[in-house]
Formats: structure tokens, C-alpha cells, sequence
């Protein structure tokens, strides 16, 4: 038709300016793309990381504990004697012997007499008595030891050049003899640890005590100059580390999302380089937390970056030789499915008797789509031998939409509900209660869509069912009563396979109404359900609710009738009489009937 662009060349332009757009827009993301996703991969690699350094430093330290408690309820059981030298010394130098990673293990009593298993970096033990009764320094630890056993503050000793961390233990013996017993780690001990980690693993590991000073660290591990009594480990503001010097300052930090509730991240810069630092307080290891922390450069991104950018010019070159492909291929493509436009049209038109076959392509696709055109075609000229051609076009053009609009008409409702599901399913799995739902809900379903019914919904164990729409149904009484009958009889077969399963019976309740409602789609403009409403719904949900009173508890399935119903059936149906009942929502009481 004149006026009308040609198809070749929009198809052509089409997908030339689709590649362009799509390249286009990937090359120039690309960078950016591919920094996120390195930074997110950087900072799982790092969370798994400290995870990994949270675990062995857990695996380091609790043998401290575990042998300290160890001692102490060898002594208040009364099992040893921290007067008897030589059993009692052997007690410490075994507790010792079972964690490596233990320096020293001592008891020191009200006097400050000590007696200390300890042992050497070549492994070998020893026992040692003290007297540190003038020793300020002890005496004024001795002064503020906890009632508790906990780890205390990292200490400085200068008879050994070394901070330690200790975990004491009170002890009370009897006769007011009170002592403590302490398990001693050193500071160095553990920074040799953490840099024991393969090396190959990305990130530079640190382990913090509170948010100042610097518990564990590489540079720790063959002493740190300037620690004191008064200042046992580095503080991080002037500590050797110019990553970790920087680490809680306002400036130059942005605060990154990880991949883990307890762990937080951010990236920090120093004057060189720029840094990922992710980290993870843990508790009960003395009145500060520790800090477990790694961090990572990002130079680390530049490979990637380099990668990107020559894939930019190689996307350029394939881009100039799509839009020639393009070209190429729009006229090719071109004639086939101008082909296949006005056959579609022509089926439009339900013009079937002028139609002919498409003919075959050299592309896949096409070719397929021929075939499958042509057999299409081949089953409408049989179908309109068999329908009148009229019958077909109504079919084919009917808008199915107007059949859908809401309208009150006269329906037939059922409720069905499983009796005492909630004893049923007690101490079964998520997994077994969904199978006996499930299996349930077919044969309640089946049985109602053998009869024309429609299900409307499933809420929790009860299915909601009706006739008479969307088709009219002027039987659906019937057909319901039908169907509750094969649903009895369906529960029963089911019954006798549970119970040569050794499970209980499954007893329901049905119950059936008549009367008008509003039929249609029902919802928000957005959302909606081609569902029922209105009192007569209600109703039928009050009769089965009614079956727990009418029928006896050892039925299998109670089916409760409306005089609605009832009054429908006609012959074929043997009913009995359930009295007249007040039900919520209506003022005059309702009589009803059982199947």
C-alpha cells in the first residue's frame, strides 16, 4: 500500500539500531558493571574470610577456657590438692600439655604464691613457684579481678618483654582459701596464628581489641616497640599499619552493603590507595569486644578494567559488521514473513477457502513456522467441514470479555471442609501436611469438575465450589448433590488405604446452597477473580459448618442441604430431615437436610 514503509528496509534499520542501542549501552556500563560486581566479589571473598578467622580464632582461644575449667572442678571436687606439689603440678603441666597454643596455666593464691606450668616456643614444659606478693603490678591485677571467670585486658609482662591475654578463673577450696586459676596466651601467639592463614586467600587479616588498639596483626608478631605496662597493646592511631591508622576516620570512608547481617564493610583511603575493609564484632572474650577485620586494595580491580576496556573496540568492530548482517538479512527475512502477514489476515477473515500454503524458507525458524502455518491450515478446513462456518467465526471473533461481566443470577454453591484437620496434621512435617492437602484437594476437585462445577478457591483444608456459572446449568443442585456423593464415596476408598497405612480417616463436612448471587469478575482493577458473593455464599458456608453439630463424629463425610436445595432435587436422592437452625447472618432459622 503506498504511504507504508517497506519492510526490508525497516527491518533492516530496526535491527541495525537495536544492535547500536544494546551495544552501546553494555559497552558504556561496562566498567561500571564490572567494578560493582569485582567490589561485591571482593567483599564476599573477604566476609568468608573473617567467617573463616571468627572460626580458627574460636578453635585458638576456648582450649584456654576449656582447660582452665578443666583445673577448677579438678580442685573443688577435691579430686587434687594445690598443696600436694607434685599431683597438682602434674594436673597443670597435662592441662597444658592438651593446648600447644597455651604459654603458661597457673594458680596463684591470696599470697600471691604461684605456681605456673609453662612452657618454651620449643615446646617443652616446665613447672615454676613465684612469689609475687611485692609485685605491684600483681597485686594491683590480684585487686581488680573479676567474681567471675572471664578474660581480662591483655597485660604487659617485663620479666618476659610480652603482653599476654589471660583468662582467670576464681576458685573457692574451703576454709576460706580462695585462688585463681589462668590460662596465659600470648599476644605474639596469636598474631603468628592469623599470619599462619594460606596466603593465597585475598585480604589482609587484623584482630582489634575494642575499637583502639590492635590485639593481633602481622607486625605483632615479633614484639611491637614502645608497649608497657601502661600500654600493653599498639594503639591503633599510631599503629604501623597505615590502612588500619585510618580505619574509624570521618573523612574519605563510605559505608558498603555485605553479604552478611553481622558483618560490616566500608572503603577507606589512604594517601596512595583506596581500600575495602569489611569486619565483625565477637563478644565474650573480655569487657571489650574483639574486632575481626580484613581489608583489600582496589588496584585489585585493574585487571578486570583492562579487560572491559578491550572488549569495547572488539563490540565496535562487531557492531559495523552487524548492521551489514542486518541489511543483508532484512531482505531475506523480508519476503517470508510478508508471506505469512497476509495469510494471517486471510485467517482473520476466516477466508479459509481462499487460503494457500506458505511455502518453505532457508532459515530455521521460517521454515518452521511454515510447516506449522500450513498444518494449521490443513485442521481448519477439516474443522469447517464438520462446524458451520458461522459456528466457527463466532469462535474465533467471540470477546470473551463481555462474558465475563458481573451478573446476579441463581447459583448453586458447596463448601467442603476436613473435620479436626488441625489433630490430623499434628507432628506431621510442612512437607507431609502440602501432600495431604494436596491429595485431598484432587480428589474434592475431581470430583466436583466431573460434575461442571467450577472451583472457585481453596482456603487453608476447604474448597469452594459452584454451578451454574460461567455456563448455564439448570441442574446444578443435581450435579452438586453428585458430586458430594462421589466425593463420599471417594473419602471412603481413601479411609481404607490410610488405614492399612496405620493413619487416621480423614472426615469432612459438605454443605450446599441455592440461591442468587453476583457472578462475574470480582477484584481491583489490577487484580481480579471470576468469583461469587453475596448472602446465599454464606449461607452455604454456615451449612457446612452446621455438619459438626448434625452429624455423628464418627462420620466420614456429613453433607448438609439447604430446604432450597432439598426442594430442587426431584427424585433419585434419599435425604433426612436435620430440624430448622438459627444460623449467623440470618434472622429466621434455616431448615436443612442431610444426604
Amino acid at each position: 500500500m503506498n504511504g507504508r514503509l517497506s519492510i526490508t528496509v525497516t527491518l533492516a534499520t530496526a535491527i541495525s539500531l537495536l544492535v547500536l542501542v544494546a551495544t552501546g549501552s553494555v559497552l558504556s556500563m561496562g566498567l561500571g558493571l564490572a567494578r560493582k560486581n569485582t567490589l561485591s566479589l571482593l567483599r564476599i571473598n573477604a566476609n568468608q574470610n573473617i567467617q573463616s578467622t571468627v572460626d580458627q580464632l574460636n578453635l585458638y582461644l576456648r582450649p584456654a577456657e576449656h582447660q582452665v575449667r578443666f583445673v577448677t572442678d579438678r580442685l573443688i571436687k577435691g579430686e587434687v590438692s594445690v598443696h600436694d606439689r607434685e599431683s597438682f603440678g602434674s594436673l597443670l603441666l597435662g592441662a597444658l600439655a592438651a593446648a600447644p597454643q597455651i604459654e603458661a596455666i597457673s594458680y596463684i593464691d591470696p599470697n600471691l604464691k604461684t605456681l605456673v606450668a609453662q612452657q618454651n616456643p620449643d615446646l617443652v614444659t616446665g613447672l615454676m613457684e613465684s612469689d609475687y606478693a611485692k609485685d605491684a603490678q600483681a597485686n594491683e591485677i590480684w585487686a581488680s579481678l573479676p567474681d567471675q571467670t572471664s578474660w581480662s585486658p591483655p597485660i604487659w609482662r617485663d620479666e618476659h618483654a610480652k603482653s599476654y591475654f589471660n583468662y582467670f578463673a576464681p576458685v573457692e577450696l574451703g576454709n576460706d582459701q580462695k585462688g585463681v586459676v589462668v590460662a596465659s596466651v600470648s599476644i605474639r601467639e596469636i598474631s603468628e596464628f592469623l599470619s599462619g592463614f594460606d596466603s593465597n586467600e585475598l585480604g589482609h587479616r587484623f584482630i582489634l581489641y575494642g575499637r583502639h588498639n590492635v590485639l593481633a596483626h602481622p607486625l605483632l608478631v615479633d614484639g611491637y616497640p614502645g608497649l608497657s605496662v601502661r600500654q600493653s597493646l599498639p594503639r591503633l592511631d599510631m599503629f604501623g599499619d597505615p590502612v588500619l591508622r585510618v580505619l574509624w576516620q570521618e573523612e574519605n570512608r563510605m559505608d558498603l552493603e555485605t553479604e552478611s547481617e553481622h558483618t560490616e564493610g566500608t572503603m577507606i583511603s589512604t594517601e596512595d590507595e583506596s581500600y575495602i575493609v569489611v569486619y565483625r564484632s565477637l563478644e565474650g572474650f573480655g569487657p571489650d569486644e574483639l574486632i575481626v577485620g580484613a581489608y583489600v586494595p582496589m588496584e585489585d580491580l585493574g585487571d578486570e578494567i583492562h579487560r572491559i576496556r578491550g572488549a569495547i573496540f572488539i563490540g565496535v568492530g562487531l557492531l559495523l559488521l552487524a548492521i551489514l548482517a542486518a541489511i543483508f538479512l532484512g531482505k531475506r527475512i523480508a519476503r517470508p514473513i510478508k508471506q505469512f502477514s497476509e495469510a494471517v489476515t486471510q485467517v482473520r477473515q476466516m477466508d479459509i477457502g481462499k487460503m494457500r500454503a506458505l511455502p518453505g524458507s532457508i532459515f530455521r525458524e521460517l521454515n518452521d513456522q511454515s510447516k506449522s502455518f500450513n498444518a494449521m491450515l490443513r485442521a481448519l478446513r477439516w474443522f469447517e467441514l464438520y462446524i458451520p462456518k458461522k459456528i466457527v467465526t463466532r469462535l474465533v471473533q467471540r470477546d470473551s470479555a463481555e462474558d465475563m461481566q458481573s451478573s446476579v443470577r441463581e447459583i448453586t454453591v458447596m463448601f467442603t471442609d476436613i473435620a479436626g484437620f488441625s489433630t490430623i496434621s499434628e507432628g506431621m512435617s510442612a512437607a507431609q501436611v502440602a501432600e495431604l492437602v494436596n491429595r485431598h484437594f484432587e480428589i474434592v476437585a475431581g470430583c466436583i469438575e466431573a460434575e461442571g462445577g467450577t472451583v472457585d478457591k481453596f482456603i487453608g483444608d476447604s474448597v469452594m465450589a459452584f454451578w451454574n456459572a460461567p455456563d448455564p446449568q439448570a441442574d446444578g443442585p443435581q450435579r452438586a448433590c453428585h458430586a458430594a456423593l462421589a466425593i463420599r464415596e471417594s473419602i471412603q476408598l481413601e479411609n481404607r488405604n490410610r488405614q492399612k497405612q496405620g493413619l487416621p480417616p480423614i472426615r469432612m463436612r459438605i454443605g450446599i446452597h441455592i440461591g442468587e448471587a453476583t457472578v462475574g469478575n470480582i477484584g481491583a482493577p489490577g487484580r481480579i477473580n471470576y468469583t461469587i458473593i453475596g448472602d446465599s455464599v454464606n449461607i452455604g458456608q454456615r451449612l457446612e459448618q452446621l455438619g459438626k453439630k448434625l452429624a455423628p463424629a464418627e462420620t466420614e463425610v456429613a453433607v448438609v442441604l439447604s430446604r432450597e436445595v432439598a426442594d430442587s432435587l426431584g427424585e433419585g436422592f434419599d435425604l433426612i430431615p436435620g430440624g430448622r437452625h438459627h444460623i449467623k447472618g440470618r434472622e429466621a432459622d434455616v431448615e436443612v437436610l442431610l444426604l
